[in-house]
């Protein structure tokens, strides 16, 4: 009986070993497919649809995304779903959703975050510290983290709590337990807890020299010490005091400073401060590519007539119903000069759709007769066309004209499209006697599988009139005409 305890336990520890170490593909057959990530981790799709399990089958993101990507050094993966991005940890399972349009790596404990253009904070656990509403945010410093919104500054805490709430022009950098503070164009002292020692109503404010700084309102300097209380009159200071710990970044702001709709110079001469109000110069640039678009499409020759060559008379167009429709539901833009110039790039589908006015099939000539799907030499059509779909990746540059608000609506573009073919299908709807029939041919019908060519597009706001043009020949040398396609129609941006 002992003899056969021993032999049981022996099964069942080779058996547990077993089911540990089997094939990954036991486990993840269930799947459409599947790739590995890193050892024991594997990228796989469900209809469609793409997560990450381990190899036991224990599901760390779930098959709900467009795309998942490999963990980073911390063990967070990155998920895309509708052009939004969100956040997965190989051990705590979600740390924020799909709902963001950008997510930077953590450092220090948080990472910055974009959501509908705002940005803010987040920790590790995903729990927001600073929430996103602002136009910009800073790397923490200090444990500070430095924000503007509406074009006025404040401070949050690395642990989420308010230290300065956005009221002040400008906050600059803190020196001996104290930062210049600039409101409604008056200078000030605030301390490290956010607390206004030295109210904003003078002209102009100096660094501290020890307990002291200087003051200066209505061309009077003024003795100040740390509590904000006047200690007496004094002279021009001879030089002024310089932080050398104060960044690069930071010390131009103590001479330009950024709010909603101007910026600010400020010129520390002992003086008084020297306000002047600009349009400000907006840094981010947003390009119209990415829509739907749909244009009446046709070929020219090679002296840019509508003429079909000898043989290729059948190949005449029904102008109204031969179209066009494209797609970029996806764009990406690069500024190259404040708001107004940069370039756009993306991906999307080209759909070209050429109505012949063919009514036999006799009056198709050689070698375009191998285009089209054997019917009777009598049967009557009443529909025939070649079909095309393209992927396109477009490079434009893109022109901003702003209006009298400075709302950069009236746009001109242009630049190279490259383009794959992806498929080329001939239909043909007949009658021969028998009712209406449709039939279709596939094959590349002598087209060649890449190509490139020119757009243009000029619009206003969301709606836009494009047009296309390729330089080279539609069809590869002794396999069809020499004729050239373009297009022309309106494009409807998405925002």
């Amino acid at each position: 009986m002992r003899q056969f305890s021993l032999f049981l336990l022996m099964v069942l520890v080779a058996t547990s070993l077993f089911s540990q170490n089997q094939n990954p593909d036991s486990v993840l057959q269930k799947y459409d497919r599947f790739w590995e990530m890193q050892p024991g981790l594997y990228r796989v799709m469900e209809s469609g649809q793409i997560g990450v399990v381990q190899k036991d089958g224990r599901v760390v993101v779930p098959c709900r995304f467009d795309q998942v990507w490999t963990p980073n050094k911390d063990n967070y993966i990155r998920v895309l779903l509708n052009m939004k991005t969100g956040l997965y940890h190989l051990q705590k399972g979600i740390i924020l959703p799909a709902e963001y349009d950008q997510i930077w790596e953590f450092e220090d404990g948080l990472a910055k975050v974009m959501k509908d253009r705002k940005f803010g904070f987040v920790n590790k656990d995903g729990l927001m510290v600073v929430p996103c509403e602002f136009q910009h945010v800073w790397a923490p410093r200090n444990g500070r983290i430095k924000v503007i919104k509406d074009g006025l500054t404040g401070f949050f805490a690395t642990n989420g709590q308010i230290i300065v709430p956005p009221i002040y022009q400008d906050i600059q950098a803190f020196q001996n337990n104290r930062a210049r503070v600039i409101r409604d164009g008056n200078m000030g002292f605030i301390d490290e807890q956010g607390n206004e020692v030295i109210p904003a109503i003078y002209d102009d404010v100096l660094p501290f020299d020890g307990d002291t700084t200087v003051v200066i309102t209505d061309g009077e300097y003024l003795t100040v010490d740390r509590q904000g209380q006047i200690l007496g009159i004094t002279h021009k200071p001879e030089k002024k005091y310089v932080d050398p710990e104060e960044n690069e970044e930071e010390d131009k702001q103590n001479y330009r400073l950024r709010i909603e709709k101007d910026y600010i110079d400020i010129r520390h001469d002992g003086e008084g401060v020297n306000i002047s109000r600009h349009r400000r110069n907006h840094r981010y640039f947003d390009g119209h590519l990415s829509g739907v678009g749909l244009a009446l499409n046709g070929y020219l020759d090679s002296d840019l007539k509508e003429e079909m060559p000898d043989g290729y008379a059948f190949m005449s167009l029904n102008q109204t119903k031969s179209v066009e429709v494209i797609i970029y539901p996806w764009q990406e833009s690069i500024r190259l000069l404040g708001s107004w110039f940069g370039l756009t790039t993306g991906i999307g589908l080209q759909y070209n759709n050429y109505r012949f006015q063919i009514e036999n099939i006799s009056e198709v000539e050689a070698p375009g007769n191998d285009w089209f799907p054997e019917i009777g030499a009598e049967a009557s059509i009443s529909k025939s066309k070649l079909m095309m779909m393209h992927v396109n990746i477009p490079v434009m540059a893109e022109i901003q004209i702003p209006n009298r608000r400075n709302h950069n609506d009236l746009f001109l573009s242009g630049g190279v499209v490259g383009g794959v073919r992806l498929q080329t299908h001939t239909k043909v709807v007949f009658d021969d006697g028998n009712g209406e029939e449709k039939k279709k041919k596939r094959g590349d019908m002598g087209m060649p599988t890449f190509r490139y060519g020119f757009m243009g597009q000029v619009g206003y706001g969301d709606f836009s009139v494009y047009a296309t043009y390729y330089p080279e020949p539609m069809f590869k040398t002794g396999e069809g005409p020499e004729l050239y396609p373009f297009s022309v129609g309106i494009k409807f941006h998405f925002d």
